[in-house]
């Protein structure tokens, strides 16, 4: 492990790591070549390393030009914020090469830095006994005991984050350990067979311990080995793929089990694959695999995914029948609560206390979601509503006039949500949009143009799915009649929804939820005149809206007069 400060890099788990002054070290991501360019450059600090040598070192298995090793290079000074002409880490030696120029320094995969913390991370406030459960289940792997566990939850919930940082925990944690990442990409046509494994073993076979693995996979998992070009020399290569042409994708999951018994026999595999709601099905075949083996590896494969959709992903089955059968565990990640919203506004500065009612600010805005509380403090920022000078916190207007918009950033990924479902399901969300924060599936369906069984269809759809919307209860109308209410998960997918609509759209649909909600409660109008008055006024109606305005005054001094709830001549 080389440290060259702020800096350390892991050679051995392909990570590069920076030292912040407070709050845990950060992760810089950089491309499987930019950081073997960078490894090679360390490792050769305070001497010349030309263009040919790095060409060499670092694309010894095909040609390329030249103008690749300037183009990493530069992502090399841009990850280190390094500058060309005022350099402190790579030096350009004019025409002939660069040389690491900064003080590099060795340190043992044992040591603990000592700027990792025992306490959380500000970023991972409320999953404190999460991650002990994980830091636990590792335990049982450097024993021997394969695990596989499952991180799920709603977008910006902190799936990612919480894998990361447990990743940061276990590769200090005192032993040699591997680490692999594999991502899952959304396809808009046919995916890659295991993809995100490919992946995985990728990143698993560079750096200066790749001799044992390629031996490994050479032996007992050939047809992988051919699928990495990267790992062996021309001729070879295409002889690998004539012996393996035609092999069952059955083979293909065996000879992975085998070989990463082998790469486990010794040091423990983190394999970490993100986002496997896009999984593709031969992925889906060997995670099945791997979790019913029952011979002895120091495996944990880690995953994260969010809502599967289509419901019957098949990702769907295999997590519910692992569970039953205890061959698996899941972590479904709940939002943070206001104290949660505190320690993160606490940990931002440390010796100044957020001002009162912040945190319950934000928790109502994001409801928890650590992905909107962020984006709610960095809209606030921006707008310069909260201000961080001098170490303290300072408002710049009263909590109660701050009125939070939804950041472009945010509106983006929510939109991008919304594309994936069907006209249909985006006209009824839209709908429901209008009708409010929680809405009742047969008011929207009389006052739309679908009908009022088909609505009803799609939210108890979209809820099983957790996607954008909820179940809330059942009600029961006041001719009897029971109604599902639904409920947006988050404020911000209701906002969204009810910005890309039209001012003229908005107003009609306003005025006819209202209009059916005066004849649906025609006998009990105290139930909903307060919500009434809101579409009606929403509507451009402002005299009725008046009225229901004044009705719904009456009513609330009737409560507070005789607690009778309705309204009565005299009664205030």
């Amino acid at each position: 492990m080389k440290v060259f400060v702020p800096f350390r890099l892991d050679t051995l788990n392909q990570c590069l790591w920076r030292r912040r002054d407070t709050g845990p070290e950060e992760r810089i991501l950089l491309r499987p070549k930019t950081f073997l360019v960078l490894a090679y450059l360390v490792e050769h600090a305070g001497r010349l390393v030309t263009h040919d040598e790095l060409l060499d070192a670092v694309w010894s298995d095909s040609v390329v030009e030249p103008q690749a090793v300037k183009r990493h290079v530069l992502a090399v000074r841009s990850a280190l914020g390094d500058r060309p002409k005022h350099s402190l880490f790579v030096e350009t030696v004019a025409t002939r090469g660069y040389r690491f120029i900064a003080p590099v320094s060795e340190r043992s995969a044992l040591e603990r830095p000592t700027t990792i913390s025992d306490r959380l991370s500000q970023d991972l406030v409320g999953r404190g006994g999460v991650l002990k459960m994980l830091l636990e289940t590792w335990q049982r792997v450097s024993n021997g005991e394969r695990q596989i566990i499952f991180i799920t939850g709603e977008p910006g919930i902190g799936k990612t984050a919480l894998a990361e940082e447990f990743q940061r925990r276990v590769a200090f944690d005192g032993q040699s350990i591997r680490i692999a990442h594999g991502q899952c990409i959304e396809g808009y046509g046919s995916k890659e067979a295991y993809g995100p494994v490919l992946d995985a073993l990728g990143q698993l076979c560079r750096g200066p311990q790749v001799e044992p693995l390629v031996d490994i996979l050479s032996a007992e998992a050939p047809t992988w080995l051919a699928q990495l070009p990267g790992l062996l020399a021309r001729g070879r290569r295409e002889m690998l793929q004539r012996e393996i042409s035609g092999v069952a994708r059955e083979r293909m999951v065996r000879e992975l089990g085998d070989a990463l018994e082998s790469i486990t026999a010794e040091t423990a595999l983190l394999l970490f694959l993100e986002d496997l709601h896009w999984v593709d099905d031969s992925t889906v075949d060997l995670i099945s695999a791997l979790a019913r083996r029952r011979t002895p590896a120091k495996l944990m494969l880690l995953a994260t995914y969010r809502a599967l959709d289509p419901p019957r992903h098949s990702l769907k089955a295999l997590v519910s029948d692992l569970l039953v059968r205890r061959w698996c565990r899941k972590i479904d990640l709940t939002p943070l609560s206001q104290a949660d919203v505190e320690e993160y506004l606490d940990a931002q500065l440390p010796t100044s206390s957020p001002p009162p009612g912040l945190s319950a600010l934000v928790h109502s805005h994001s409801e928890g979601n650590p992905l909107f509380m962020v984006a709610a403090l960095e809209d606030m920022a921006k707008r310069n509503l909260v201000t961080r000078a001098n170490g303290q916190w300072q408002l710049q207007a009263p909590l109660e006039q701050i009125i939070f918009e939804v950041p472009d950033d945010l509106r983006h990924m929510i939109e991008a949500q919304l594309e994936r479902l069907s006209e249909q399901e985006q006209s009824a969300l839209e709908l429901a949009s209008i009708a409010g924060a929680s809405f009742s599936a047969s008011v929207i369906g009389s006052a739309s143009d679908i009908d009022s069984s088909r609505v009803e269809t799609l939210y108890e759809a979209l809820s099983r799915r957790h996607h954008i919307v909820k179940w809330v209860c059942t009600d029961s109308l006041p001719d009897g009649t029971l109604t599902e209410r639904y409920a947006f998960v988050h404020v911000l997918y209701r906002q969204v929804l009810y910005d890309r609509q039209t001012p003229g759209r908005r107003a009609r649909l306003h005025r006819r939820i209202g209009e059916r909600l005066a004849a649906i409660y025609a006998q009990r109008m105290e139930d909903v005149v307060p919500e009434l008055a809101y579409h009606i006024e929403q509507g451009a109606d402002r005299s009725r809206a008046i009225d229901y305005l004044r009705q719904a005054a009456e009513i609330v001094g009737c409560k507070e007069c005789c607690g009778c709830g309705s309204i009565k001549p005299g009664c205030i």
